[in-house]
Formats: C-alpha cells, sequence, structure tokens
C-alpha cells in the first residue's frame, strides 16, 4: 500500500497516493461525443429549470412510481395488468446523477501508478464534467462517513463538488477510518434522497465485498433509477509475478510487512482465476440491475479520455 507522508513533504510530484484539486480539474472533458445508448437522449440546447418537465411526445408506459403526477395515470393499462401505471413522456429537463465514491482503507491500495481511490475519484470528477458540459445537475457522496454534496447545475458547483471530494480524499488518507461494507447501502440511500424518476447513481469501488442487501435495493429501485457501477481494479490483476517476499505498508500503519508470493504459480491460472473472478462479478451486478463499467489504476488519464 501506499505509504502516509506529512503535508508538508509530499507533493502530488512525488506522491502518486495525494490527490489534488488541480488534478481533478484536469480531467475537465471539454466535448462529450459518441453514440447514444437506445432510450437515452442529449440535451435539446435549451437551458433546463429547477424543476422536471416533460413534453408531449409519449415515451412510454411504466410503474407508478413515488411522487407521480396522478394526472397521467393510463387506466387502461392498469385495469389491464392489475397494477397502477403512468404515462412516461420525452423529458425536456435533464437527468440529475450522484457520484458515490467509495474511499475505504482497503481502495487506498495501489500497485501501479495511483491508489485504487484515487483512480475512482478521478473517474467521478470525468463525470461531474460531463454533467456540467450536458447542463445536468450532479451531486456526491462519499463513505466512509457519508459526506454528501446535493445535486445542482454550474461550473461553480462542479467546482465546489471537486473540492469536497479532494477534503474527504485527504481525510480518507489521514485517519485510515473503517467502514462495513453495509455502509454502502447507506450511502446509496442518501444518494436516491435527492434523485426523481430514472435519475442515475453511480457508485465508484471495487464491489469486493457488496452485501446481497444492496443488490436487493437496486433490484427493487431500478424501475424508478438508473444504477451504474464503475469497477475500479488494481493493475497487480494484469501482470505476473516473480517468486518472493515483497515488503509493503498500509496507509494507516507506520511498519512494513511482508507479502510472500509462490514462484510455482503460472501466470496463465493467475489470469484464469482473475477473469473468472471478474466474469462472475459482472453477472452478479448485470442480474441485479447495474450496468457495469470497469476501470483499472494502472491506466492512464487523460483529460476527455478515462480508462
Amino acid at each position: 500500500m501506499w505509504p502516509r507522508r506529512s503535508q508538508a513533504s509530499a507533493s502530488a510530484t512525488d506522491d502518486p497516493a495525494r490527490l489534488t484539486l488541480q488534478e481533478l480539474i484536469a480531467t475537465d472533458p471539454r466535448h462529450v461525443r459518441g453514440h447514444l445508448a437506445p432510450g437515452t437522449r442529449f440535451p435539446t440546447g435549451m437551458r433546463p429549470g429547477q424543476k422536471r418537465a416533460h413534453g408531449s411526445d409519449l415515451d412510454s408506459i411504466g410503474p407508478y412510481a413515488p411522487g407521480d403526477d396522478i394526472r397521467w395515470m393510463d387506466w387502461r393499462a392498469t385495469a389491464r395488468t392489475g397494477r397502477a401505471q403512468m404515462k412516461r413522456f420525452v423529458a425536456e429537463s435533464h437527468l440529475a446523477r450522484m457520484l458515490v465514491v467509495d474511499l475505504r482503507p482497503h481502495l487506498l491500495f495501489g500497485t501501479a501508478k495511483r491508489p485504487m481511490a484515487k483512480t475512482g475519484a478521478l473517474l467521478a470528477a470525468y463525470m461531474a464534467w460531463e454533467a456540467f458540459i450536458l447542463q445536468e445537475p450532479v451531486g456526491l457522496v462519499t463513505l466512509p462517513g457519508i459526506a454528501e454534496v446535493r445535486p445542482r447545475r454550474g461550473r461553480g458547483h462542479v467546482l465546489h463538488l471537486l473540492k469536497t471530494l479532494t477534503e474527504e480524499y485527504e481525510r480518507a488518507m489521514q485517519l485510515g477510518e473503517d467502514a462495513g461494507p453495509e455502509e454502502i447501502a447507506a450511502a446509496l440511500d442518501v444518494a436516491s434522497g435527492h434523485l426523481s424518476f430514472n435519475d442515475e447513481i453511480c457508485l465508484f469501488s471495487d464491489f469486493g465485498e457488496l452485501p446481497a442487501d444492496v443488490n436487493e435495493k437496486v433490484r427493487e429501485l431500478s424501475s424508478i433509477r438508473r444504477f451504474r457501477a464503475v469497477i475500479v481494479e488494481d493493475g497487480m490483476y494484469h501482470h505476473s509475478f516473480s517468486g518472493g517476499r515483497f515488503p509493503y505498508q498500509a496507509v494507516n500503519e507506520q511498519e512494513r510487512s511482508l507479502a510472500a508470493i509462490d514462484a510455482n504459480s503460472s501466470h496463465e491460472r493467475h489470469q484464469d482465476a482473475v477473469e473468472a473472478l471478474r466474469s462472475d462479478l459482472r453477472r452478479t451486478l448485470s442480474r441485479s440491475g447495474w450496468r457495469v463499467t470497469e476501470a483499472t489504476s494502472s491506466a492512464t488519464l487523460s483529460p476527455g479520455m478515462p480508462r
């Protein structure tokens, strides 16, 4: 793990574990391009109002969600299915997005360019700038500790969000405060409370200890929320290691420890085991209603192109 350094001796150039506001600002993509997935739309160009509005074009018919306007109840579909069904129209206002960034101690680990938590923070910053370009509200929740920033629009708001993310990352590095996987469910509840129908929650984590009740919650809410799982992996998953003993140091520990690697373990066997774990994780998340995106801490994050 990355050794902890004092603020006086550390800088962004000599300590890859540190995260600065300038690094988060530099992820600004400037332009958003590419093809849209079915059911998603680019903004129409006008500046949206503070409240969600819908047009006159019917988009779909879906189940009733708390807060829906009863005037748009589809009575025929309700009588046919036995459940309350609502008319959904093409949105004229933009969708909101909540970024949930996992900063627990086991994500403050890194063997290549940066800790996994820093990769998640950089990707979250990229998505915050993307929301700004699309004129969409964006908010933030970090754990442990559940710090939150309510979703709003504007460059000033994005800068405030990134400053909060930097402070929470630094606090996590200094304190090494641990939290159980059940805090993920609490963070998702906080994020969901700031959103409306069909808004998106993005969770940046390694998803190594995701409780079953979290997937149950996502499965239940997938009809009224969008859930994106950004899986942050360490670079060690993609490289082979020679046998021997290797020293490492935890963020919140002063002494070093030794990790032993068996020289007889083959690179092929390592890769097969890793791919099996990744495949099982992707399958489990997809079945629970997550949209899966993968990242690695060994990748190069250049402005406008997160990897």
